[in-house]
């Protein structure tokens, strides 16, 4: 941390307000990106408990596993979900015939995710599906390779300077914005969302200012169960 960000990160604890740090946005933000809210069974790695996902704030589609360690509900929920991810992903994608068939992307997708935990829930969706076979006594439809080998490059690139097809919105927004939490609460959304806003009053960080049963949108759930007040 500079002493520019130090003395904003102070700022934002006196005023009880995001401070912003650049005047310019440094992130290709797609006019429609698709957004993936994932939740994963807590105290299993990997095991996909439901996904929220859409392009638009009232077409989102939410799948659910209800038993996480029935592999059958497992994978029928990564083909539920490989279907809209990559219908969106071709909706970018124009074949030409001709010479040689090939296809070009006219644009490139963008997927948003809440935090990094969704990254790694992405990540491990796609190491689960990208090696599954589409023949044979365990096999699954075509679209669950597929979409892992996608989640999985995905991935990678979000390792990289200056890509944008997979942004988690809590690490694009605190490269703007400094607030007066810790590095750990401005991963909790909600609590960044609302020092931005700037009401004036102490924003709600991780377990404070929330409703009972309503998780943030991080990735895993509570292995305890939801703590009642």
């Amino acid at each position: 941390m500079s002493m520019l960000s130090a003395l904003a990160h102070a700022e934002a604890m006196e005023t009880m307000a995001a401070v912003p740090l650049t005047a310019f946005r440094h992130y290709r933000l797609s006019d429609r990106p698709l957004v993936i809210i994932p939740l994963t069974m807590a105290g299993e790695a990997g095991a996909p408990l439901a996904a929220m996902l859409g392009t638009a704030k009232r077409d989102m589609t939410l799948l659910v596993v209800p038993q996480p360690r029935n592999r059958d509900q497992r994978f029928a929920f990564a083909a539920d979900l490989g279907r809209i991810v990559m219908d969106y992903i071709n909706s970018h994608r124009q074949d030409r015939r001709g010479e040689g068939e090939r296809s070009r992307y006219t644009d490139v997708p963008q997927i948003l995710v809440p935090n990094h935990g969704g990254v790694k829930a992405l990540a491990d969706l796609g190491r689960m599906c990208r090696f599954r076979s589409t023949s044979g006594p365990y096999a699954v439809p075509d679209v669950v390779p597929e979409v892992g080998m996608w989640l999985t490059f995905l991935v990678d690139t979000a390792e990289m300077a200056g890509t944008s097809m997979l942004l988690p919105l809590t690490a694009m927004l605190t490269e703007h914005w400094a607030t007066g939490q810790s590095t750990l609460e401005d991963q909790n959304l909600a609590s960044l969302m609302a020092w931005i806003a700037g009401r004036g009053e102490r924003p709600a960080g991780p377990g404070r200012g929330r409703e009972p049963g309503c998780l943030p949108a991080g990735r895993a759930g509570d292995v305890t169960g939801v703590r009642q007040p």
